[in-house]
């Protein structure tokens, strides 16, 4: 039988293993499903952020067009008589704003750069735009959209210039954007709090204010991609200072048709991964409580597996040792009836030597012999030895026979009486009295009268060992249970047995005194005899006092088939 080493050998072996193909696709489909969540949302943020993009960038587009066409067509649809007359101009100027109130002033520049009427909030009568780049771009071009500068009105903006020839003279026609106009349609961009829409020139110069990258004017900070005219870039932004690295922000970044510029619309990764995040939480709780199921079930199935195994080793020692015990009564039974054989053939020459004295003596006539009578008591003696040695040695030969088990009626008072009579020179040579007290109405039992003889010499012959020179042993038999029990008490006044022994008597090869001679197997094999037949062995011991041992067998008909 293994060692409690080797179990917890075995124990570790078996629970790394069953732990290592339990986890194993618990992990990988918990490594599989993050990664499909995640590759699926950030198809679906990277889809809506261009969504979002394309159509801001149509709307742009379509507003900066529709404002060059609208300027376009009043400075080709009226001469400059007309836009001469600032009463004229000005409710030219109302007709526009009925429109859209996407215009901040409308002025009318000659030549020589100076305004020859205007209708605005500023007072721009002395302002002269000679040396204004945009002044030489529409001059160059015809049709000039500027990017956002400060100019003489010291204010953020841009303007949209045209140039008509009429005649032999030559007028501009500007007109200055509401930046609210433009800002109110990036701001329906946001979608969070960290959501974000601007726009930045050729140089990277802001065009409109942005909430985390800076103020309009002022430079955008961020290395731009090559993006091409027809097409969109999606661009990681680094997060601002003060963000403590909660910020994981996303641009889309598109050229605008009409215009220079680049739309940069920006959203905040986290925040819209915000689901992704807690159900990615939930599938590692999940991985997590499961890691901790199967860990317990690989634990617990892994010990009643150890258990059962130990179970079976044990049950197969038992096996082993009782296969054992056998194979030596067999093997004592075929000594025993080796030995008797042998004794036999000396016993029978005593036998016939004593005969033959007796024959020689009766020829004789006592009175001329002194010894005569001791001769003959000499003789007599001899010949009542043999025949109790020639009953020992057939109770041997018996015994030898009777290894093979075999069950019949028997009755125990003589099964005592034999196993008795077996030991009764030991315990005379002990000088222990055996007392018997048979109930004349003891059942029969069935059983095999070897074994149970077996068990009787054993329980006897422990009886007579453990007793004190000059001791009893009280032998009886009776019924009990109406018949139905065979009770068999052997009670001795001997050494006892310790209280703490008394729980391990019943043990194979255990002795609780070794003093005495003995293997300390006899109560262990009695034992199981008697709970083969379907019976119980107790025993009650006192130290220093005696042992006494009860043996109750069914009766024949009441037990064990």
């Amino acid at each position: 039988m293994p060692s409690t080493r080797e179990y917890r050998r075995i124990f570790r072996r078996l629970f790394v293993t069953h732990l290592g193909l339990a986890l194993l696709p618990l992990v990988a489909l918990g490594i599989f499903s993050i990664d499909r969540i995640n590759s699926i949302y950030d198809e679906k943020i990277s889809a809506g952020i261009e969504a979002v993009c394309s159509s801001k960038h149509r709307a742009l587009d379509t507003f900066l067009h529709e404002r060059v066409s609208q300027i376009k067509t009043l400075a080709f649809t009226h001469d400059l008589a007309e836009l001469r007359d600032p009463d004229r101009l000005s409710r030219i100027f109302t007709v526009m704003q009925q429109s859209g109130r996407s215009f901040v002033d409308l002025g009318i520049i000659g030549m020589d750069g100076r305004h020859i009427s205007y209708v605005g909030p500023f007072d721009l009568r002395d302002a002269n735009y000679v040396n204004a780049p945009w002044f030489t771009e529409v001059l160059r071009k015809g049709v000039f959209v500027s990017d956002v500068f400060m100019g003489f009105r010291n204010v953020p903006h841009f303007i949209i210039a045209v140039l008509r020839h009429e005649g032999g003279e030559s007028f501009i026609m500007r007109a200055t954007i509401d930046m609210e106009a433009i800002n109110s349609l990036l701001q329906r961009v946001y979608s969070g709090e960290r959501s974000d829409a601007f726009l930045i020139n050729e140089q990277g110069v802001l065009q409109t204010d942005s909430r985390d990258y800076g103020r309009i004017l002022e430079h955008f900070d961020v290395t731009l991609p090559n993006v091409l005219r027809q097409g969109i870039a999606l661009v990681p932004l680094p997060s601002q200072p003060g963000d403590s690295g909660s910020k994981e922000p996303l641009a889309a970044m598109m050229h605008l048709d009409s215009m220079p510029w680049l739309l940069v619309v920006v959203d905040d990764v986290r925040e819209s991964l915000a689901p992704l995040h807690r159900l990615r939480i939930y599938i590692l709780l999940f991985v997590g409580l499961g890691a901790v199921l199967v860990t317990v079930g690989a634990f617990l199935g892994t010990r009643y597996i150890v258990s059962c195994l130990t179970a079976a080793d044990r049950k197969q020692a038992h096996i082993d040792a009782r296969m054992l015990q056998s194979s030596k009564m067999a093997a004592l039974g075929k000594m025993a009836a080796g030995v008797a054989h042998e004794v036999n053939n000396p016993l029978m020459l005593i036998q016939e030597n004593a005969g033959w004295i007796r024959d020689l003596l009766q020829d004789e006539n006592p009175k001329n012999m002194v010894n005569y009578d001791e001769i003959m008591e000499s003789t007599d003696k001899i010949e009542k030895h043999v025949q109790r040695a020639k009953g020992i040695t057939q109770r041997m030969l018996g015994f030898g026979r009777r290894m093979n088990p075999g069950r019949s009626e028997i009755m125990v008072n003589v099964l005592v009486d034999q196993a008795t009579e077996f030991l009764k020179t030991e315990a005379r040579g002990r000088n222990i009295t055996i007392e018997k007290d048979f109930s004349a109405d003891v059942p029969v039992i069935l059983s095999d009268s070897a074994q149970l003889e077996q068990v009787f010499i054993n329980i006897i012959d422990n009886a007579i060992k453990y007793s004190n020179p000059g001791g009893k042993v009280q032998i009886t038999a009776t019924q009990k249970d109406e018949g139905k029990t065979v009770c068999i008490v052997v009670e001795d006044q001997g050494v006892g047995i310790k209280a703490s022994d008394l729980p391990k008597i019943k043990t194979k090869f255990y002795k609780a005194n070794h003093s005495r001679r003995g293997s300390g197997i006899g109560l262990g094999v009695a034992d199981e005899i008697i709970r083969q037949h379907g019976g119980r062995l107790e025993i009650a011991s006192a130290e220093g006092v005696g042992t006494t041992v009860t043996i109750d067998i069914p009766a024949a008909g009441h037990g064990k088939a």
